[in-house]
Formats: C-alpha cells, sequence, structure tokens
C-alpha cells in the first residue's frame, strides 16, 4: 500500500463553520447556491442519543474515479503531474450521470451553464507547492491537506465503503457518540434508537420529477422491445417498420430534454470502454437499425438478431443504475424495464392468460415496495397506489376475463398508463448513494 497526498478532515474539529465552503468559492469565482464542497450533517436536528457532527466533503480525487469511468464523453481526464482528476466543460454534455455515480456528490450540474462542475484539487496551486484553498482557510484545522495512505475506502462514519481508493483520510468519527450523559438519564429507556425518527437523506441532487426524458426513452425502449420479442408467436401484433421508427425517434427525441447541452449528444459514445451510459446509446442505435431493418425486409435473422440486441439493450439501462451504488434488493421493481418489456410481449402476443398473471404480480410488488418507500402516510402515494391499482390489474383483468377480449387498443393504452406509472415511481425509488445515506434508519411504523 502506497502513500499519497489527499485531504485529511478531523471529525472532532468541524464546526460546520463554512470556511472551506467560501475559500472554495473565492478561489474558483463559483456563483452561489452553487459551490464545489459542501458541509453536510448527520442530525440537523440535534435529537438526544445520536451526537452531532458535520462533513466537509468535495471531490477526492479517486484513484478509481466513478466519475471519470461513468461519463460518456471523456470530459473528465487525470492531470498527470497532480493526480487530480480534472473535467472538461467543453466536452460535457450535462447529462448529470457523474453527479449519480460519486458517493460525495462532488461534480456539481450547474443550471446555468447547462455543464457540470467540479473541485479540480486545485491543482494549480498544487504545483507552486501551495495546498488547496479549502483547507488552508480551515480555521480549526478540521480539514487539512498532506501525505496519507492509499486505502480502498475512507473506512469511517458516513463514507462510502466502495472501493474506489479516494483520496481522503478521516479521523475523529468516534465524537458521533459521545452523547452527553444528561441525554441519555432523559429517556425512559437505553435502548431507544432516536436514529428511526430521523428523515432519509434529503438527496437535493436527485430530483425525480426531472428525470421524466430518461422515464420516457427506457419506457419506449422496453415497449419496442418487448413488442419485438412477440414476435416469436404466431398470432403476435404486427409492427410496422414505420410506427417502430416514430417510437424509437420519440424516445431519442425525449432523452435530448435531458441534457444540459443536447447539441453535443453526439459525443454520447466517445467512453464505449467504461461508461454504461455510451453502451446503452450505441446499442439503442443497433437495436433500431436491426430492428427497422427487419420489419422492412421481412428477414427472419435480422429478427432474431434484433430480438437478441434488445436483450443487450435492456441490460445496458438496468447496468445505469446498478453502477451507481444500488445493491440489489434496490434493483428489484415492479418499473424495471424488463418487467415492462415482459408485459408487452405478453400483450402484443396476445398471451392473455401469461399477461394476467404477470399484471397481478407486478401490481402486488408496485404496492409493497410503494408501502415500504413511506416513512410517513402520504396522501399522494395513496391515489398513485389506487389508480395503479384500478388502471394496471382491474380494469384490464375486467377486459380480459369478463368481456374475453385479446389484444385491443383500449386494453393498450390502460398497461401503456400503469406501466408508465411504474417507470416514473422507479425514478422516485431511486436514490444514488450520497454521505450519510447508510446511517439512517426507515422507522417500522
Amino acid at each position: 500500500m502506497g502513500i499519497t497526498k489527499g485531504f485529511i478532515f478531523d471529525y472532532s474539529k468541524c464546526v460546520g463553520c463554512h470556511a472551506c465552503v467560501v475559500a472554495c468559492s473565492v478561489e474558483n469565482s463559483t456563483i452561489p447556491p452553487l459551490s464545489w464542497r459542501s458541509v453536510t450533517h448527520y442530525n440537523r436536528q440535534k435529537l438526544p442519543l445520536l451526537g452531532y457532527v458535520h462533513l466537509s466533503l468535495a471531490c477526492n480525487h479517486c484513484q478509481e474515479a466513478p466519475c471519470l469511468k461513468a461519463c460518456p464523453s471523456g470530459a473528465y481526464k487525470v492531470d498527470p503531474i497532480t493526480k487530480a482528476v480534472i473535467h472538461s466543460p467543453d466536452l460535457c454534455l450535462g447529462c448529470k450521470y457523474c453527479t449519480w455515480a460519486c458517493p460525495f456528490d462532488a461534480p456539481k450540474f450547474n443550471v446555468q451553464s447547462g455543464v457540470v462542475e467540479k473541485c479540480h484539487f486545485c491543482y494549480h496551486r498544487l504545483k507552486e507547492g501551495q495546498i488547496p484553498a479549502c483547507a488552508q482557510n480551515c480555521p480549526t484545522g478540521a480539514l487539512s491537506f498532506g501525505e496519507i495512505d492509499e486505502q480502498p475506502n475512507p473506512n469511517a462514519f458516513g463514507m462510502s465503503e466502495r472501493n474506489i481508493y479516494p483520496r481522503i483520510k478521516v479521523t475523529g468519527d468516534e465524537v458521533k457518540d459521545a452523547v452527553p450523559q444528561l441525554d441519555q438519564e432523559a429517556t425512559l429507556s437505553p435502548n431507544v434508537s432516536s436514529r428511526r425518527l430521523l428523515p432519509f437523506v434529503n438527496n437535493k441532487s436527485f430530483d425525480w420529477l426531472k428525470e421524466w426524458p430518461l422515464a420516457v426513452f427506457t419506457f419506449l425502449s422496453a415497449l419496442l422491445v418487448g413488442w419485438q420479442w412477440s414476435g416469436v408467436a404466431n398470432q403476435s401484433i404486427p409492427l410496422s417498420p414505420w410506427v417502430f421508427a416514430a417510437v424509437g425517434g420519440a424516445g431519442m427525441l425525449a432523452s435530448t430534454f435531458h441534457l444540459g447541452k443536447p447539441f453535443r449528444a453526439y459525443l454520447s459514445i466517445v467512453n464505449i470502454k467504461t461508461s454504461w451510459l455510451s453502451r446503452e446509446i450505441l446499442i439503442f442505435g443497433l437495436f433500431m437499425f436491426t430492428g427497422f431493418a427487419s420489419k422492412l425486409l421481412h428477414l427472419e435473422s435480422l429478427e432474431i438478431a434484433s430480438m437478441l440486441v434488445g436483450v443487450l439493450l435492456l441490460i445496458s439501462i438496468e447496468m445505469l443504475y446498478a453502477t451507481v451504488g444500488r445493491s440489489l434488493k434496490d434493483m428489484i421493481s415492479s418499473g424495471s424495464t424488463f418487467g415492462i418489456a415482459i408485459v408487452f410481449a405478453a400483450l402484443f402476443a396476445q398471451q392473455m392468460n401469461i399477461l394476467i398473471a404477470l399484471l397481478a404480480l407486478k401490481t402486488m410488488l408496485f404496492l409493497v415496495i410503494a408501502g415500504q418507500g413511506q416513512h410517513k402516510p402520504s396522501a399522494a402515494m395513496a391515489m398513485i397506489s389506487l389508480v395503479r391499482l384500478v388502471i394496471g390489474f382491474l380494469i384490464p383483468f375486467g377486459l380480459i376475463s369478463l368481456k374475453n377480449e385479446s389484444f385491443s387498443w383500449g386494453l393498450l393504452m390502460f398497461i401503456i398508463a400503469s406501466e408508465l406509472i411504474d417507470r416514473f415511481m422507479f425514478y422516485y425509488e431511486f436514490k444514488p448513494a450520497r454521505p450519510f445515506a447508510n446511517n439512517y434508519e426507515q422507522p417500522d411504523y
């Protein structure tokens, strides 16, 4: 294990004064509220029996930087002298995938410029023998800069456990356990856990409503893949090549609304080596080509190839979210693209018994996950769940079982609506890894 230079943070000395944040903003001329360094608080409400600590974080310039690997356009490079991970705004698409990938919440999306910004280690200062401005201006010595051991992860409270070799050493986290004796005596039971009263981490860097372009793109991709799969059945509903192209084109157009710089979309396949986003875009293009050609030329070989490429497309979509620190449990969702594709495959293949079974299973999964995800009762979630139950299962079940319908456009509309709700809820449930995210418990009530 070698020695490198990086940040040194001491929990026991940080008072949350934000001097490091101000120093960073002054040094790099960032405009508030955007800041490359931020101070996160654990137990902001100061509930008893928990302790109360601050954590100052910016980019830790990891040796296995997840932002660099995730970026589809190759906007991240490593400075050969300082080993700082540098972001090039001229190559940035504004896709924000790096902001999901970083467990330290370091890359920040600038709404005004449409690109991401982040700490560059004050590498201009390092080359002159100085230390980063944030460390130089910390009044308590909580944040400093110097030689540290190379470690796979900081192994500290509130920090990610991913082995990405961040250049930061964290000390003093035992201070969180220094609970005043009076707090302990004020409770009726020493086993009371105030943690369960805390809300989940407010993930300000991820607004699920703004992810509607991705929800639409991934939903339409899954719909087309399912329609292609249905071609193995003799009684499947035929798919016109022009409808195929129109639906795929609508998905591609929707996805550009997610980019801060949509006219740089051509750069999205630059980093195929490590970025699942680049792979997704490339495979989507291949799927559209093989699918359209198979419908236009009526070639069975192309039809089979398109079905196989469709599987790869859905894998690439799911891997986008699996590689940002989500556990296998988190990936189980009624809104997964594979689930959506299988439902549409059964519908277009007119396998109604299979369709009913799938809809019942997905509805139960939706209700279970929606219920578990609410630490407080929500009238909005209750209404969404009721609508999802009605249009996603009760009405289709009635149309198929009571009216003996096979495929109909009315049935298709109800299933499209319910599956689209599922996909949007996937983004509602999606939370990228963040500091302290694993230090909060979900209440039992």
